[in-house]
């Protein structure tokens, strides 16, 4: 049973990464005119322009210097943010709005910052990165766990869209999840068997 519950949660992971790298960002082109094949058609990206790619593309061209940053990087500060105004509403049903996947975002700057950890020589300049990294992974942990207990408490009732706008993509499926779970847990444990 256990295997089946760890294959659907992998399935669903990966569902979430498809979507996190297919969601749609904002680049501005600044290299060199460049002919990209996108979902059915060719795009001509021409310096100066700004254009709404996936974004696994964007990457693609910010990692070959042709676009500016891709998405806002979220440091530890804005986490720590986050997390100390989660702490405050402890207890009640509010979340701090989190932008779309906020989690994989978060990963993904993880991987950046370790990127530039493994080029770097400069001992002092690796020990703050190191921090960084230390700092950022622990405070989101944190989070997390703080905004997963909110959810948990949920599960026994309806909840307002309103509560569930200000979760993130990742939450947002976690909670859907669990629900469905719940849902066919408790219609099959309170069923009458119906004899004929």
């Amino acid at each position: 049973m256990n295997g089946l519950i760890e294959l659907l949660g992998s399935l669903i992971i990966s569902f979430i990464n498809r979507d996190f790298e297919e969601e749609e960002v904002k680049a501005a082109y600044i290299g060199s005119p460049l002919r990209i094949f996108i979902e059915d058609d060719y795009v001509e990206l021409v310096k100066g322009a700004e254009y709404t790619l996936p974004r696994w593309i964007a990457r693609i061209l910010y990692e070959n210097n042709r676009v500016k940053e891709v998405d806002k990087t979220i440091d530890e500060t804005t986490v720590a943010r986050i997390y100390f105004n989660e702490n405050r509403s402890r207890g009640q049903l509010k979340f701090e709005k989190l932008p779309g996947y906020f989690y994989s975002r978060v990963k993904e700057q993880i991987n950046t910052m370790m990127r530039t950890y493994r080029e770097i020589t400069d001992l002092s300049k690796a020990h703050q990165i190191v921090q960084s990294i230390t700092s950022l992974s622990n405070t989101t942990r944190n989070l997390y766990k703080t905004r997963l207990s909110k959810i948990l408490s949920m599960m026994g009732g309806d909840i307002g869209m309103d509560v569930l706008a200000d979760l993130s993509e990742e939450e947002k499926h976690l909670y859907n999840t669990l629900k469905a779970i719940l849902d066919v847990f408790n219609s099959k444990i309170f069923e009458v068997e119906k004899r004929v």
